[in-house]
């Protein structure tokens, strides 16, 4: 009796293991059945169609009503799998050698699936697309988008093959030199995937991580704002789980990202010709073009106005402030004036409720029902790091836009009591930095002073920032504080009254004078140089470009450059040409310099602006060689800023201004050599002999107040 019930029940069991092998010649194997009989849980023999199907079918047809559609076959569908007949072998002795051989089966059916994916992605490509390395050596990128990967996002305005147009600064990807050890950022996705509770206006799951991708390889600042590493990891997640990314951020990541591929499409460059390049108000003439939104200003809208509601409803506040930063670059980027200045005013004034802008024990004494941080303590190093980050980014970003006017900023210096960031590894790794360790925004020597274990080149360009942040300030308060009787803005060194009006002889002038003369000098000898073996530091070479951007916007106002003797005059020709100089170190590698940060081009737009004031005094006073050497000079910059507005578009905007300008100033003839002249090559003879015999392009060369401004032959000697 116990053997008769030992044999069905040991079948049985076999029959509903997965892992066993059947021994029964009518048990079909694992997903061998039908769809539609498995999700019913119904029998199968695994006929095509199987009876079951053909039963149901001809149900379905002898008791429909009249009128109903009835399929003239059955729906009967399987997996597609390979029929295979191996031969037969010994079965597995155990279950966890079963687990392995399923195991090892499903990773070759994998290891197919990609490679069919890799053959679709070559043959399909929309871009006709060249794989892309990062100069840093750790990811790699394809440019190659099929068609179907467009199809994954919202039919809201969605691109396709036949509707995508390339701007200038839409071209394929530009190769970057890397290391031999690059290793690719994650297999490809399968182009079949996508979440049933995918956010109906994002970009597929491919898409959109093709856009992070070239955001994190491409933007400057793009592993500072975020942890690379964290970030890259929550994208795993579904959707609906708290660890995956605010819409808002992903949003405003699609829409900057746009700047670095051609598989999406961006917004057309103004017609300069019909406006005027320093226009403001660009929207009012968008309002009367007869097209739609490209897909890099629907992203940016969706950016906006989910960031708005999430900060109504008080939700990813953080998060919210990060997707504007980001929005802050694209509007910056693509010279959205007004766009940018108020994006950058609300995030810096943003970080103020967010408890941002300071650092224990640094808060204010009011007493308050509010506490100093509506943010939640941060629970790990990399979560207060990435904080302080975004902070520093976004003053950074609105400081280096307010070069450009004379209003006032939106958040004093002296409201600001933040440690400095930590090194680039320590972000990277989560190591932890006390505050003994660190400087303070507000330490007297901040800007001189560089501790060797708390520095990189991403802590000099905030430094440098908080420099040409000092000297827009002094310019801005200048005189009200001179009216107000304030001793640093007062020249006590002469007893002519009008003389006295004159800051040059102030305290506060003299000391960010020196301190823009000397800050380059100061940094650590293994920081001087942005340029090593051929590899660009961007936040480096920025960093190195300020002290003369700081220079001359200080002496700018003062400079006379018709007047013998004028101080101020060769210290602006002096930056300027600084700058020149900087300009000609990147060209002459292989570098992309379209992957500069943002403000370079500025910083160059004003070196040539500089020059231009020289021309046009060098055209009044006949001085044929002076004309020669400037209006070369100024075709570099201009050369330059043209080939970063091949991507950019503020860059497209600043070469036409300064072609505006140089026609304003210095007449039509040289305006219009300027717009034809072609870019420069890399190896331009005569440039590199106007560097050698220019005495300016020591950027290290310190001038003194006795020394004598108009030697014979001197470009000042001509006034």
């Amino acid at each position: 009796m116990p053997k008769a019930s030992q044999g069905p029940m040991q079948r049985s069991v076999s029959s509903t293991d997965p892992l066993a092998t059947p021994s029964h010649p009518n048990v079909l194997k694992r997903n061998q059945a039908c769809h539609q009989c498995r999700r019913r849980k119904l029998k199968c023999d695994a006929k095509r169609p199987c009876s079951t199907c053909v039963r149901s079918h001809a149900h379905q047809l002898n008791h429909a009503p009249p009128g109903s559609n009835i399929p003239p076959r059955p729906d009967c569908t399987f997996d597609e799998i390979a029929e295979t007949n191996p031969a037969p072998a010994e079965g597995p002795k155990s279950r966890y050698e079963r687990l392995e051989n399923r195991i090892n089966e499903l990773e070759t059916l994998l290891r197919q699936k990609e490679s069919k994916e890799l053959a679709i992605l070559n043959a399909a490509s929309v871009t006709g697309a060249q794989v892309t390395q990062i100069a840093s050596g750790s990811m790699k990128l394809t440019n190659s988008i099929p068609q179907k990967q467009f199809n994954a996002y919202s039919s809201k305005g969605s691109p396709t093959t036949s509707s995508l147009s390339h701007s200038p600064s839409q071209d394929a990807f530009t190769s970057v030199q890397s290391t031999e050890n690059d290793v690719p950022t994650s297999l490809p996705f399968g182009l079949d995937v996508m979440w049933p509770n995918w956010p109906l206006n994002l970009p597929g799951p491919e898409l959109l991580r093709h856009l992070v991708d070239v955001f994190f390889t491409f933007h400057p600042h793009a592993n500072r704002l975020f942890h690379a590493a964290s970030f890259m990891n929550s994208l795993s997640y579904g959707p609906n789980h708290p660890k995956f990314p605010c819409t808002a951020v992903l949003h405003a990541i699609c829409a900057i990202g746009s700047l670095y591929t051609a598989a999406v499409t961006s917004p057309p460059l103004p017609d300069f010709d019909k406006i005027a390049p320093d226009e403001i108000f660009l929207e009012r003439y968008r309002v009367k073009e007869q097209r739609t939104d490209s897909f890099a200003e629907q992203q940016a809208r969706l950016a906006r106005e989910t960031g708005e509601r999430l900060n109504a409803l008080g939700e990813e506040l953080f998060q919210v402030l990060q997707a504007n930063i980001v929005l802050t670059w694209f509007y910056w980027s693509h010279s959205r004036w007004v766009d940018v200045f108020l994006s950058s005013a609300h995030s810096i004034r943003l970080c103020v409720p967010l408890g941002l802008n300071m650092c224990p024990p640094f808060h204010s004494i009011t007493k308050s029902e509010r506490p100093p941080s509506i943010l939640p303590p941060a629970r790990t190093v990399v979560e207060d790091e990435t904080r302080r980050n975004a902070f520093w980014l976004i003053y950074a970003t609105e400081r280096q836009h307010g070069m450009g006017n004379g209003w006032a900023l939106c958040l004093d210096d002296q409201d600001i009591s933040q440690l400095l960031p930590v090194r680039g590894d320590q972000f990277e790794q989560g190591t932890l930095v006390t505050p003994l360790e660190r400087q303070w925004a507000h330490t007297g020597d901040l800007l001189l002073t560089h501790p060797e274990e708390q520095i990189d080149s991403f802590i000099l360009y905030i430094k440098g920032t908080i420099l040409i942040s000092r000297v827009k300030v002094f310019n801005t308060r200048f005189r009200a504080r001179h009216y107000a009787g304030d001793t640093a803005v007062t020249n006590i060194q002469s007893d002519n009254r009008s003389e006295r009006f004159d800051p040059r002889g102030s305290s506060a002038f003299i000391e960010l004078d020196h301190i823009a003369s000397s800050f380059r000098s100061s940094f650590p000898s293994h920081l001087r140089n942005p340029i090593a073996d051929n590899v660009v530091d961007s936040h480096l070479y920025t960093a190195c470009l300020m002290p003369h951007l700081a220079t001359i916007v200080l002496h700018d106002p003062h400079a006379e450059v018709r007047q013998s003797g004028c101080i101020s005059a060769l210290k602006i020709l002096t930056a300027a040409r600084a700058i020149l100089d900087m300009i000609y170190t990147v060209w002459s590698t292989s570098y992309d310099i379209t992957l500069l940060d943002t403000s370079c081009c500025f910083a160059w737009f004003t070196a040539g602006r500089v020059l231009v004031r020289f021309l046009q005094a060098a055209i009044d006073a006949d001085g044929q060689d002076q004309i020669a050497t400037l209006r070369a000079e100024l075709e570099f910059v201009h050369s330059a800023i043209s080939k970063v507005g091949q991507r950019i578009p503020l860059a497209y905007r600043f070469s036409k201004m300064l072609e505006d300008l140089v026609t304003r100033h210095c007449g039509e003839t040289f305006g219009s050599t300027l717009r034809i002249a072609p870019p420069l090559p890399v190896e331009s003879h005569s440039i590199r002999t106007l560097f050698r015999e220019s005495p300016y392009n020591d950027p290290t060369r310190q001038v003194s107040l006795p020394e004598t401004l108009h030697e014979p032959g001197s470009f000042l000697s001509l006034a």
